[in-house]
C-alpha cells in the first residue's frame, strides 16, 4: 500500500492506537532478551542461560496451536478479541513479576536455577507466539488501511527495547586486587602466608534491570489501553469493515502479490512504476515459477536459516561475545535485535527472487555464522580476544549474519508465495522445525556435553 493511500479513508487516532496495539506483540520477550547481558552475570545458569530460554520459547509454541484448535472447535465465534486482551494482560502481569522476582532462585536436582525468570519466560513466549495469530485475526476486522500500521507497531516491538537497552548500558566489570593471609604452624612455629588474587566488581548500568522491566510494564499497559479503546470506543465503530470475512476464507483464496508503487524521476517528472510489473517481467524472463525441486530446496533453506538465527546461534551467543567484554555482548544483543526488522524493511524496497541469489546470500550468512561458532568453541580464548579489533569484529559479524540471513529468509518466502498458500504453510512449518532443532541441539551441546567453556571475568 502506498503511504499516501495508507491514510485515505482512515483516521490518525486509529493509526496511533493500532500501532500501540502492535507493539504488544513481541516487546516483552524482546525486552527480556536484551537484558541478558546484565542477567547472565548474576543468575546461576550464567552463560548457559540463553540455551534454557531458547528451548522454553520453542515449547511455548503450544500457545498458537491451542488457539488454532479452539478456533476450529468454535467456528463462527470470534475468539481473537478475548484472546488479545488475555495476551496483553498476561504480558503486563509477567513484566511486573519479572521486575520483582527475576533474581529469585530455587534448588532443582541439587543445583540453583532461576525458576521465576524461566517460568515467566514461558508465559511471555506463549502469549507472544499466540499474538501472531490472534492480533492478525483482530486486524482482519478493521479497514485494510490499518494493517500496515500494525506491522509498524510490530517492528517497534523489537526496536523500542533495543534502544532502551542501548541507553541503559551494560555497566562495567572491574577487576579488583585482593589478598588473603593464611596462618600455618610448622614445628610449633606460626607462619603467615599471603596469597593474592583478583575478583570481579560489577558496576551497575544507568538504570537497573528492575526499572527496565517496569518500563516494559508501562508499555504493555499502554498497549492494553489502546486495544480497549480501539475495540470498545463508540466513535471508532466506523473504522471496522462492514463485511467482515473470517481469516479462514481469506486463506482459502490464492495468495496475491502485493503491488508497491515507487517513484522514479525522469525528465524532471515523477512517474509511477509498479514493482509488480517489474517482478512479473523478471519472473517471465527467468522462468522463475518454482518447480517442486526448487520448493523442496527452499524449504530446507528456510529451516537451515532458522536453525541458525532463531535458535542455535542464540544459544551460544554468550560464549562468542563475553570473552571479549560485557559491552561486546550487550551491543551484539541490542544491535542484532535491530538488524532483524531492518532486513525486513530493506526487503520491502528490493526483494531477491533468484534462487541462485538466495543460495549465495545464505552461504555468505552461513560463513558468518560459522565464524561465530568457531569463536564460541574457542572460548575462553576466541580469535583476537586480546586485540582491540576482536570485539568490534565479533559485533559486526553478528549484525551482518542476522541481517543477511533474515534478508534471505524474506526472499525464500516471496518465492514460495508464488506457488500459493500450501507452499507458504510449509514455509511456516519448516521455519518452526528449523528453530526447534536448533534449540534442542544448542541445549545439548551447551548443557549436556558442555562443549563450550565460560571465560573468567578476571
Amino acid at each position: 500500500m502506498h503511504p499516501r493511500n495508507m491514510f485515505r479513508d482512515s483516521r490518525l487516532i486509529v493509526h496511533i492506537l493500532v500501532c500501540l496495539f502492535g507493539i504488544a506483540s513481541w516487546i516483552d520477550i524482546n525486552g527480556l532478551w536484551v537484558e541478558l547481558p546484565l542477567m547472565v552475570t548474576k543468575l546461576p545458569e550464567a552463560w548457559s542461560l540463553p540455551s534454557y530460554m531458547i528451548v522454553i520459547i520453542q515449547v511455548a509454541n503450544i500457545g498458537p496451536l491451542l488457539f488454532v484448535i479452539l478456533s476450529y472447535m468454535n467456528k463462527g465465534k470470534r475468539l481473537e478479541v478475548g484472546t488479545s486482551i488475555l495476551i496483553i494482560s498476561v504480558g503486563l502481569v509477567s513484566c511486573i513479576l519479572l521486575a520483582i522476582f527475576w533474581q529469585e532462585t530455587t534448588i532443582i536436582a541439587g543445583k540453583y536455577h532461576s525458576t521465576a525468570l524461566l517460568t515467566l519466560n514461558f508465559f511471555l513466549a506463549t502469549v507472544d507466539c499466540t499474538s501472531s495469530l490472534a492480533f492478525l485475526a483482530f486486524m482482519a476486522s478493521l479497514k485494510a488501511q490499518y494493517l500496515s500500521t500494525y506491522f509498524i507497531g510490530e517492528g517497534l516491538s523489537g526496536m523500542i527495547p533495543s534502544l532502551a537497552a542501548l541507553g541503559q548500558g551494560a555497566g562495567q566489570i572491574n577487576c579488583i586486587n585482593g589478598s588473603n593471609i593464611n596462618a600455618t604452624m610448622v614445628n610449633n612455629t606460626w607462619f603467615n602466608a599471603t596469597s593474592y588474587f583478583t575478583y570481579p566488581m560489577y558496576e551497575e548500568p544507568k538504570f537497573s534491570v528492575q526499572v527496565f522491566f517496569f518500563i516494559l510494564s508501562a508499555m504493555m499497559l499502554l498497549s492494553l489501553t489502546s486495544f480497549l479503546v480501539l475495540k470498545y470506543h463508540p466513535s471508532l465503530k466506523s473504522e471496522y469493515t462492514k463485511n467482515f470475512t473470517s481469516l479462514d476464507k481469506y486463506t482459502e483464496k490464492p495468495v496475491e502479490v502485493v503491488t508497491i508503487t515507487k517513484f522514479e524521476t525522469q525528465n524532471g517528472e515523477k512517474k509511477h512504476k509498479s514493482v509488480k510489473q517489474e517482478m512479473d517481467r523478471e519472473l517471465k524472463s527467468t522462468n522463475a515459477a518454482p518447480t517442486t525441486t526448487t520448493i523442496v530446496i527452499l524449504l530446507f533453506t528456510v529451516a537451515w536459516i532458522n536453525f541458525f538465527t532463531s535458535s542455535f546461534l542464540l544459544a551460544i551467543q554468550t560464549y562468542s561475545c563475553l570473552p571479549y567484554d560485557i559491552e561486546v555482548y550487550h551491543l551484539t544483543v541490542t544491535l542484532t535485535n535491530i538488524a532483524n526488522p531492518l532486513a525486513c524493511f530493506a526487503a520491502m524496497f528490493y526483494t531477491i527472487y533468484s534462487t541462485v541469489g538466495i543460495a549465495i546470500i545464505t552461504c555468505f550468512g552461513t560463513a558468518l555464522g560459522s565464524y561465530i561458532i568457531v569463536a564460541a568453541a574457542m572460548s575462553p580464548s576466541p580469535p583476537l580476544v586480546h586485540h582491540a579489533s576482536g570485539g568490534p569484529i565479533m559485533v559486526t559479524t553478528w549484525v551482518l549474519c542476522i541481517f543477511v540471513l533474515t534478508y534471505a529468509k524474506v526472499g525464500v518466502a516471496n518465492v514460495l508465495r508464488l506457488s500459493g498458500r500450501k507452499s507458504l504453510i510449509l514455509c511456516g512449518a519448516f521455519t518452526q522445525i528449523g528453530s526447534f532443532i536448533g534449540a534442542i541441539v544448542g541445549y545439548i551441546v551447551v548443557n549436556i556435553y558442555a562443549l563450550f567453556v565460560d571465560a573468567p571475568y578476571c
